[in-house]
């Protein structure tokens, strides 16, 4: 994986400094405060390299209320994305290579992963000028 300068230097600092200083690697699920989520989803918008826009939410509750269940950004659906999650500790634990940007809230072993915040890479592959996005998103209401 080849990410920009910039891009690394953030994804470093948003994924070891918070173990090296000692804080706890994953949050207890009720140590996140609910009252500060969000009714409807917030987006955070990428455009990759053809111009389309991507809306990348930054929170969302896969609690099977219908609302919000899912981190999906909606693509043209010709596009290839990779498409990688990381804990706060820097291990990943979700990745596809799809035009679709999609994950329902579980590691790659099928398990629903616990409350808190995840970090997101997204890169366009077979395009001249690479799109990369990375970013982080809350899991909440589980």
């Amino acid at each position: 994986m080849k990410l920009r300068k910039p891009i690394a230097a953030w994804l470093i600092s948003c994924l070891f400094l918070p173990v090296i200083s000692g804080q706890e690697a994953d949050p207890p699920p009720d140590s996140i405060p609910r009252s500060w989520v969000p009714a409807e989803m917030i987006l955070q918008a990428a455009t990759d390299s053809a111009g389309q826009e991507l809306d990348v939410p930054n929170v969302f509750t896969p609690n099977g209320d219908g609302v919000n269940d899912y981190f999906e950004v909606a693509t043209d659906g010709t596009t290839v994305y990779t498409f990688r999650i990381f804990t706060r500790s820097g291990t990943q634990i979700f990745y596809s290579r799809s035009p679709r940007i999609y994950w329902n809230g579980k590691n790659s072993s099928g398990t629903d992963v616990r409350a808190g915040i995840y970090y997101y890479v997204i890169e366009e592959t077979g395009a001249t000028e690479p799109f990369e996005r990375a970013g982080s998103s809350t899991c909440s209401g589980r």
